[in-house]
């Protein structure tokens, strides 16, 4: 179907573009009805659309589940049927299509960007990592053999640069998390400086509680609020002992997806509960379905 391929090739250019989407699919169709099997839309939080499955009054319900599952981060079905006769039944249109369809409407969460600040031995295995978990990955270093495609072949960006003159001529709503893993505590300092100052997401920081203690101190003198210290993991990673390179890209990434998952999943909720959506082919009072998955 050419339309569904374009709505696909708008997903991924939506999701390398670090921007969440609902994809709409019409998964299933009985009778007369507007939107056939495979018919695909994506809805935008601002209730924008691509795509169609069919129009008109389907068409509008379809987009306001798109705005829950973008607000709620969850997969949702729901079934229609397209009946004037059915007026007080879930899922029912005034519509003398007289069929009835039944939409998927999935959450398609941003994928990760990270600025990674410096090319060192923990920045390539950070690179690495997120290779790995398909996180989208850029790097920053004043030096330019540790920021060189040779070095890093899956980065998005390469940038050789300093951080006083990177980042006020960056703009820097692309990233979703930047970690400083640079090789100078007065290029670190400034590059916490010139990230706190101007960055409102994820900030990380590898260090020691000495090197952390110098540097907020260099930042409060310079007119940074207790406020805009605390959004700084200081020291950077999740705490399981990590020692060599690869070890610690694991503490780091580990850190950056509890963040990233945070909004849409409990920090207590367990692995196994991660769900799928359930199928349910007795389902025919038209309800939203939450996706869920029973524990083994």
């Amino acid at each position: 179907m050419e339309v569904s391929r374009k709505v696909m090739r708008r997903a991924a250019e939506l999701l390398d573009a670090g921007v969440s989407f609902a994809l709409c699919t019409v998964i299933g169709a009985r009778g007369s009805v507007p939107g056939k099997a495979g018919a695909k839309m994506i809805v935008l939080r601002d209730g924008s659309q691509f795509g169609t499955v069919g129009g008109a009054g389907l068409e509008e319900k379809v987009k306001d589940l798109g705005r829950r599952c973008l607000e709620e981060r969850k997969t949702l079905t729901m079934k229609f049927e397209l009946a004037p006769h059915l007026p007080d039944r879930p899922g029912a249109l005034d519509s003398l299509c007289g069929g009835a369809v039944e939409i998927l409407v999935e959450y398609m969460g941003a994928v990760p960007h990270v600025l990674i600040c410096g090319g060192g031995h923990v920045g390539l295995e950070v690179a690495r990592m997120c290779d790995q978990l398909e996180y989208v990955h850029s790097v920053l270093d004043d030096r330019a053999e540790f920021a060189a495609r040779e070095r890093f072949p899956g980065a998005r960006e390469l940038h050789v640069g300093r951080p006083e003159t990177f980042f006020p001529e960056r703009d820097l709503t692309g990233y979703s998390h930047v970690v400083l893993l640079g090789y100078s505590y007065k290029i670190d300092t400034e590059a916490l400086y010139q990230v706190v100052t101007r960055f409102p997401g994820y900030i990380g920081l590898i260090c020691s509680k000495l090197k952390r203690r110098e540097m907020f101190a260099k930042l409060r003198e310079r007119g940074v609020s207790e406020a805009a210290l605390q959004r700084i993991e200081a020291p950077l990673g999740l705490a399981i002992g990590a020692e060599t390179p690869a070890e610690i890209s694991v503490s780091i990434l580990g850190s950056i997806i509890q963040h990233h998952k945070r909004a849409s999943v409990s920090s207590s909720t367990p692995a196994s509960e991660v769900t799928d959506v359930e199928s349910d082919q007795d389902n025919q009072d038209g309800k939203i379905q939450p996706i869920r998955q029973p524990r083994p």
